[in-house]
């Protein structure tokens, strides 16, 4: 396979990719693809243009990374199994507490209520004698 000779002009991926990292040894004007050819040299001018370092997007996703597994380890933290079941049935057995109390209430009340009518009736039916 023939070998083709590098052409300085034509920047290679790590080039592109770590601009700072390399520069042309045989043309020192010689420009990089980031930068445009009217340019002469001014890299503040395109700041916002230039390819971020491969090192600055890897901590960027690292930080990332890092604040997603914080948010899931807070959600997925649960309390023990067995603390988990007995506050459970606490709030269950209350619950029917104040159930069950309500309807003894309710009974009562409508017992309160209906009891004249059926002294009253059962001492229509009842005769003397």
């Amino acid at each position: 396979m023939p070998t083709r000779p590098n052409d300085p002009g034509i920047p290679t991926l790590t080039q592109r990719a770590e601009p700072t990292l390399y520069r042309p040894a045989d043309e020192e004007d010689a420009p990089l693809l980031t930068e445009r050819a009217d340019d002469d040299g001014d890299d503040s001018a395109f700041a916002d243009d230039a390819f971020p370092l491969l090192t600055e997007v890897a901590h960027e996703q690292e930080a990332e990374a890092d604040a997603e597994a914080q948010a899931e380890a807070a959600h997925a933290t649960l309390p023990d199994a067995t603390v988990l079941t007995a506050r459970l049935q606490a709030e269950v057995e209350q619950l029917m507490r104040q159930a069950l109390a309500e309807a003894v209430a309710l009974i009562q009340t409508r017992m309160d209520a209906e009891l004249p009518g059926i002294v009253a009736r059962v001492l229509k039916d009842v005769r003397p004698g």
